[in-house]
């Protein structure tokens, strides 16, 4: 999903806006000239650091973007602004190329949603970074096993975003694969990184990982297993700068800032039996959006730019453990589960809304409320909707309706997944008709 120039593009934008790590996320790389820097100078074992902190900027950045389309797309938020690129985010109306083609040319730093630039980007020079490593000796980098360890972390989230959001992948000039591919190979790297001796954070961060692309292979057993050996209180979050639109946090921008979208209606007043529930804490701003006249609501998510972002936990881990209890027949295991959520929100125990405890009464509320209020705008509910929305179990639904008019002139459609884009089919030589 990389061309011979994107590749080039990956490593110079990469170098140029690329962190000095989470303790100094402000100071930025100094490079006299980042356009000048060549692969010849990177394969050198003194820039091992470098890429490595380049694989983190770079699936920092698509990871934020990842979940800002996931929002808007996937039901999270709505367009308030009237925004004719966020409408086509919103009304799930994308196309290949042209205008509509707004997840093919959107990229870091943007004002909306972005999905294959980032994402591509990021998986290629994790990919690049892990064969320099491979190459490189003990001698040559002695922190070459941490390094593995981390790289190959961070390109199985980069895989398994490519499987949650785009219908089918290809990869390095390869052929056209469906989305199982980029989740196997997530698998794999996030393997590799235990392999490779990862430990506390980076081996919890890869075992959530794992677990959460067993849970979209349908390996649900497997994924219990592999989620059950992640700690309580453990999280991994993206951490954010004020310091350049590149190093913002982008549902901040998108959401508080621009005030261009708001949470959708079904994430307003979110409670269970009467209460509010905290952890979508949604409220109306008291302003209305000057182009169109609707109310401007947001929530206490990401209060400002530098607010970071989980990509993965221990709740996450949790949440997958009790919806394989669900799967295997133990509906009683996933309700302690999900009161150990509510206990620790301040709510009642499961059954106080006068909720069954069967399998499927209980697999409803986990997707429906403790799912969607765990995971808000993290970048999860996009590929819920694939799972168990009108093509999955049926448990969710498109909001809005398909066919319902967005009130800009337009209808929603039923896109929830992103089609290769034209680019791709100009510049990948095997496949048919491309490479013109």
């Amino acid at each position: 999903m990389t061309n011979t120039s994107t590749k080039f593009h990956a490593l110079t934008l990469s170098l140029a806006v690329t962190l000095a790590g989470c303790g100094a996320l402000d100071d930025l790389l100094e490079v006299d000239a980042p356009s000048q820097v060549i692969a010849s100078d990177l394969e050198n074992p003194a820039a091992a650091g470098l890429m490595v902190n380049s694989v983190a900027n770079e699936v920092r950045c698509a990871y934020a973007y990842f979940a800002a389309a996931g929002a808007i797309t996937g039901n999270e938020w709505r367009d308030v602004s009237n925004n004719t690129v966020l409408n086509i985010w919103d009304s799930r109306t994308h196309d290949t190329s042209g205008y509509g083609a707004q997840y093919a040319s959107a990229d870091c730093g943007s004002s909306q949603p972005a999905i294959y630039k980032p994402q591509s980007r990021a998986r290629w020079i994790a990919d690049f970074t892990l064969g320099l490593l491979d190459d490189w000796t003990v001698a040559d980098v002695p922190e070459k096993a941490e390094y593995q360890a981390l790289v190959n972390m961070y390109a199985g989230f980069a895989y398994l975003m490519m499987g949650e959001s785009m219908c089918e992948v290809a990869f390095d000039n390869g052929p056209v694969q469906d989305r199982g591919t980029a989740f196997s190979t997530a698998v794999a790297r996030f393997d590799a990184s235990i392999s490779a001796g990862a430990s506390g954070d980076v081996l919890h961060a890869a075992q959530v990982g794992k677990a959460r692309a067993q849970l979209d292979q349908g390996d649900l057993a497997g994924a219990a297993v592999t989620a059950a050996s992640v700690p309580s209180g453990f999280v991994w979050n993206l951490a954010f700068s004020d310091a350049s639109n590149v190093t913002r946090n982008t549902l901040w921008n998108i959401s508080v800032d621009d005030e261009n979208v708001s949470p959708a209606e079904p994430y307003r007043n979110f409670a269970y039996n009467g209460v509010a529930d905290p952890r979508v804490n949604t409220f109306y701003t008291g302003n209305d959006h000057p182009r169109t006249g609707l109310e401007i609501w947001n929530s206490d998510k990401f209060p400002n730019a530098s607010s970071p972002l989980e990509m993965a936990s221990y709740a996450e881990a949790q949440l997958i453990i009790a919806e394989a209890a669900i799967a295997a027949g133990n509906p009683g295991e996933a309700i302690a589960i999900i009161n150990n959520f509510h206990s620790a929100a301040g709510l009642d125990a499961y059954g106080a809304e006068g909720e069954a405890s069967d399998a499927q009464s209980v697999l409803e509320h986990l997707i429906r409320h403790t799912r969607a209020a765990e995971l808000f705008l993290e970048g999860q509910h996009l590929y819920d909707l694939t799972r168990h929305g009108p093509s999955g179990t049926g448990i969710l639904s498109l909001y809005p309706a398909v066919g319902v008019d967005d009130g800009f002139g337009g209808q929603y459609s039923n896109q929830i997944c992103f089609d290769l884009p034209a680019t791709e089919f100009q510049n990948n030589t095997t496949i048919v008709g491309g490479g013109g």
